[in-house]
């Protein structure tokens, strides 16, 4: 289903007053200009439903990203999962790569691509030995927003990444070696069962109107 501002407003017919209340209470800072203001925080997580991850499929795909010296983490949901002591049902990847690099690596090495759609935004998914899908995207930034679609450019930088995601608990990285990459204190309001929006709570929602939703769910 497509939601549009009109859309969710109808749902929720006092979205500004509960923007403008979400803004102080569930807000770090304000981003503008694509500004860096989180403070990076790493720790070294060895658990069993991390080791559990690391099938033959997944260590090719390490492997591969290595030797073309791309940088490759575990992002998002999974991560959090992970320190929850949940295994992931789904497990997504950011990377340093573009989707051209992504292209020419995996063509190179012969690795069947499947669904392109994902290429404007970044996604590049690779099926790992005719077994495993797994798509990987390029970090990027959100450079115009419609409420509900992004036109983004691609960057190198992890934390401008996590600057655009939705809530401090869907910030964070995790490398192969275990080391957590937490900007926003996403762990600590996991430990503490906060739900709060990365920066300023009004913006993120502007941006993508169905993260109303994902914030009550």
């Amino acid at each position: 289903m497509f939601w549009t501002a009109t859309g969710v407003s109808r749902l929720f017919p006092r979205t500004t007053q509960i923007f403008k209340s979400w803004s102080r209470i569930a807000s770090y800072s304000q981003l503008s200009n694509f500004k860096k203001k989180g403070k990076l925080k790493t720790m070294k997580i060895d658990t069993p439903e991390f080791r559990a991850l690391f099938t033959p499929e997944l260590l090719k795909l390490e492997s591969l990203f290595k030797s073309y010296q791309h940088e490759l983490r575990i992002a998002g949901g999974a991560v959090r999962d992970l320190l929850m002591g949940k295994t992931p049902h789904d497990v997504d990847f950011a990377t340093t790569a573009t989707p051209e690099e992504m292209k020419t690596m995996f063509e190179k090495e012969k690795i069947r691509m499947i669904n392109a759609k994902g290429e404007e935004h970044g996604t590049i998914t690779a099926r790992i030995n005719d077994k495993e899908n797994y798509e990987v995207t390029t970090l990027r930034i959100d450079v115009v927003t419609d409420g509900r679609r992004a036109k983004v450019e691609f960057t190198r930088d992890w934390q401008l990444d996590a600057n655009r995601r939705d809530l401090t608990v869907n910030s964070m990285f995790l490398g192969f070696d275990g080391t957590l990459y937490d900007y926003f204190n996403g762990k600590e309001d996991l430990e503490q069962r906060r739900v709060k929006f990365v920066g300023n709570a009004e913006e993120r929602i502007q941006e993508d109107y169905l993260r109303i939703l994902r914030y009550f769910r």
